[in-house]
């Protein structure tokens, strides 16, 4: 299943579901491990049906990139990260440390 976003242009963005081989194919492509994430929209998107390289994303308007990477982004966030609390600790009025008699 695909996500489809209208960009600042007008133009239509289609973001596909990836496979390892698009995180690959990204990392192998990027100059720097920098470059990866807009690599990898490349590999996944589509703008009006035409396959881009990650330097197309590079010269898109700050927005559009933004909006790419949130979907992409959120492709990747299966699970919400849960909060735990830490433990309360109960105080009492006991010593902090036991006395010896003698």
């Amino acid at each position: 299943m695909s996500k489809s976003f209208t960009l600042s242009n007008g133009k239509i963005a289609n973001v596909r579901n990836g496979i390892g081989y698009d995180l690959l194919q990204a990392q192998q492509k990027a100059k720097t491990s920098e470059e990866i994430p807009y690599a990898l929209i490349a590999e996944l998107t589509e703008i009006d049906g035409q396959k881009l390289v990650y330097e197309d994303i590079l010269e898109l308007p700050l927005e559009d990139v933004i909006t790419l990477q949130t979907a992409i982004s959120g492709k990747l966030q299966t699970e919400k990260v849960q909060t735990v609390k830490p433990k309360e600790y109960i105080k009492t009025d006991a010593p902090a440390s036991p006395t010896v008699s003698q």
